[in-house]
């Protein structure tokens, strides 16, 4: 996993999320060195403030690449879930126990 996922990864277990998927050309493997990293974010609990906290965090990260986050909720288009789908890779998942 490259450095970029590392410290995603990192910021991610600090926050109430429930697993973010890669999605993309970086997930497909077909990706430039130019590429941006495309991100599905799941995560039913947390607050609007945390989620501009957490994508803050994340555009903070050092590199020349843009990060694009989605967050995957019911207003998300159908197609676009079916492409995260299809094509993600999960790079974080929560271990914390569900309510």
């Amino acid at each position: 996993m490259d450095q970029v996922l590392m410290q995603i990864k990192e910021i991610a277990a600090r926050y109430p999320l429930d697993k973010i998927i890669l999605f993309g050309s970086r997930a497909r493997g077909d990706y430039q060195e130019t590429s941006d990293y495309d991100l599905a974010v799941f995560g039913e609990d947390i607050s609007v403030g945390r989620k501009s906290q957490f994508a803050l965090e994340v555009e903070e990260i050092r590199t020349l690449h843009k990060i694009d986050i989605i967050w995957v909720d019911d207003r998300v288009n159908e197609k676009l879930k079916a492409n995260i789908t299809r094509e993600g890779v999960v790079i974080y998942e929560s271990v914390r126990p569900k309510a």
